[in-house]
C-alpha cells in the first residue's frame, strides 16, 4: 500500500535529529534537482538570483511610473500569482497619486537558504500555489484530485487512483525520469533606497525615503521540466520576496478549506 509505506518513511525520518533532516533535505532535493536542471543551473543559481534582483527593482519602478512595457517584462521575470499581487499594489499606490522608485545599490553574500522540489503533474502544484487564472475555490476543488505527500521537503502529486508512492517517485526524480519543478530561497544582503513619491498639484513630494542595506530573501521557481526529454527547457521565476505570498497563502488556504468542509 503506497500510503502506509509513505507514512512509514515519514515516521522513519522525524525521530531523526533536526541537524540530520537538514542534511538528508538538502541531499535529497540537491540530487533531484540537478538530476531535473543540471548541475550548471544549480551551481549557478545564487549568482543568478543576485543579479535579478536590481532588473526587478527597475521594472517596478517603471511598472509605477506607468510604463506601458513593464508589466509584460515582469511577466517574463515573475511568477504568474506574484506578478498579480504588485500590479494590485501598484495599482492601489496609483489611485492615491503615489508612485514607488526603487534602486539597489549593491547586492553581496547570496546563499542558498531552503531548497524544495515538487514532482507530479503540473496542475497539481499550480492549484497548490493558488495560481493567478485560477480562482480560489476552483484551485481548492483541484487540490482534492491529488494526493500531496511532503518529506523532507520533497513533494510529490499523485491523483488518488494513481498507486506511485513518494518513495517510488523520488527514485524517478533522480534516475531523470519525472516531471519536476524546483523552488529555492536565496538569502542575499541588499543596499538599496525605498521610496515612495506623491505628486500633488504638478508637485513631487517624497512621503517614505528609506535607505538601508538589509538582508532580503528571493524565491526562485523553475518552470516544470520533464527530465525525460532528451534537451529538457526551463525558465527561473522570481516566486516571492520575503516570503510575502506564503505568508498570504497560508491564511487563504485555511479560508479556503474552511468552505470546502461546508459544500
Amino acid at each position: 500500500n503506497a500510503g502506509i509505506g509513505d507514512g512509514a518513511v515519514s515516521a522513519a525520518v522525524g525521530v531523526l535529529p533536526l541537524s540530520a533532516r537538514r542534511t538528508l533535505a538538502y541531499t535529497l532535493n540537491m540530487r533531484v534537482a540537478r538530476a531535473a536542471l543540471g548541475a550548471a543551473a544549480m551551481d549557478s543559481v545564487c549568482d543568478g538570483a543576485a543579479a535579478v534582483l536590481p532588473r526587478v527593482a527597475s521594472l517596478l519602478s517603471s511598472a509605477s511610473r506607468c510604463d506601458v512595457d513593464a508589466p509584460e517584462e515582469l511577466s517574463r521575470v515573475f511568477t504568474g500569482p506574484l506578478l498579480a499581487h504588485y500590479m494590485r499594489d501598484l495599482d492601489r499606490l496609483r489611485r492615491d497619486h503615489v508612485r514607488l522608485d526603487l534602486k539597489v545599490h549593491s547586492v553581496e553574500n547570496p546563499r542558498l537558504q531552503h531548497l524544495r522540489t515538487h514532482t507530479g503533474p503540473e496542475a497539481a502544484f499550480a492549484a497548490l500555489n493558488g495560481a493567478a487564472q485560477v480562482s480560489s475555490l476552483r484551485a481548492g476543488l483541484t487540490r482534492q484530485k491529488y494526493r500531496y505527500t511532503s518529506v523532507l521537503g520533497a513533494t510529490h502529486a499523485a491523483p488518488y487512483k494513481t498507486p506511485l508512492s513518494w518513495s517510488a517517485a523520488m527514485m524517478a526524480a533522480i534516475g531523470g525520469q519525472a516531471q519536476v519543478r524546483v523552488r529555492i530561497d536565496v538569502e542575499l544582503m541588499v543596499h538599496m533606497r525605498y521610496r515612495l513619491i506623491n505628486k500633488h498639484n504638478g508637485v513631487d513630494k517624497t512621503i517614505v525615503d528609506d535607505d538601508a542595506t538589509r538582508n532580503l530573501v528571493l524565491t526562485l521557481e523553475s518552470t516544470a521540466v520533464d527530465a525525460a526529454e532528451d534537451q529538457p527547457q526551463f525558465e527561473w521565476r522570481v516566486a516571492d520576496i520575503d516570503y510575502l505570498l506564503s505568508s498570504e497563502r497560508r491564511i487563504e488556504s485555511e479560508f479556503v478549506e474552511a468552505k470546502l468542509a461546508e459544500v
